[in-house]
């Protein structure tokens, strides 16, 4: 037997071979996992009209060539107030839903550490689909325009953290689905819940049916604002 013959015999038993025990990459994924790739790519297909570039809100006062008014001028500060007021005028530009209030010392609607939030945000604002966490408040970090929240929550098992900036465009919505009170004893973090998960006043177990029941009952609110 020739060496080509050889070959050609072996390549034949080789193919055989893979035709009866290895079937087409194809036929190997399941039914289910082909379903979860189409859902999953026209979820990315569908992420929404591209946003327009983001504008804080205008300025309490313009700045141009012509002098203004004497009585229009501010009053002169020091450097600290100085600093303060340009913190304070840069949140104000930044917050169009009036989100300060939950965050605010003494605020009627503030919320403390404890509390289940969920959050919305954007990745992008060319492709601005929604992506949604909830969990608990861990930790409140006050910081006039660059001031962010710890939200934790567990996925699979596994405790994560998300942290994120109060007045940042991306987040488009900030909603309380449960206030917590008193478990921080007026600080502003329990990151000992890490390590005492059990110790929640609500069980982490439950966010998710919360953020159902919160779903469904908005869509009850669309549908019946849709019908009147």
């Amino acid at each position: 037997m020739s060496i080509r013959t050889f070959h050609t015999l072996f390549t034949r038993s080789i193919r055989c071979h893979h035709q009866v025990r290895c079937p087409p990459t194809s036929s190997v994924l399941s039914v289910s996992s082909r379903n979860y790739a189409k859902k999953a790519a026209a979820q990315e297909e569908d992420a929404g009209a591209p946003l327009g570039p983001f504008y804080p809100k205008p300025a309490p006062l313009t700045l141009n060539r012509v002098d203004p008014p004497p009585d229009t001028l501010p009053d002169w500060k020091e450097q600290k107030t100085l600093m303060a007021s340009i913190a304070e005028e840069a949140r104000l530009r930044h917050d169009f839903d009036n989100r300060s209030e939950l965050f605010r010392k003494g605020s009627p609607d503030e919320v403390e550490p404890g509390s289940v939030l969920l959050i919305e945000q954007i990745a992008s604002r060319s492709r601005p689909r929604k992506q949604v966490f909830a969990g608990v408040l861990i930790a409140i970090r006050r910081k006039g325009i660059a001031t962010n929240i710890v939200v934790r929550n567990y996925v699979l098992g596994t405790g994560v953290e998300m942290e994120f900036y109060v007045y940042s465009p991306m987040v488009t919505r900030i909603k309380v689905l449960k206030r917590i009170t008193g478990i921080a004893q007026g600080g502003d973090d329990i990151y000992w819940l890490k390590d005492r998960p059990h110790a929640s006043p609500l069980a982490f177990s439950k966010i998710d049916e919360m953020v159902i029941r919160d779903r469904e009952a908005e869509k009850r609110r669309a549908a019946g604002a849709a019908s009147a």
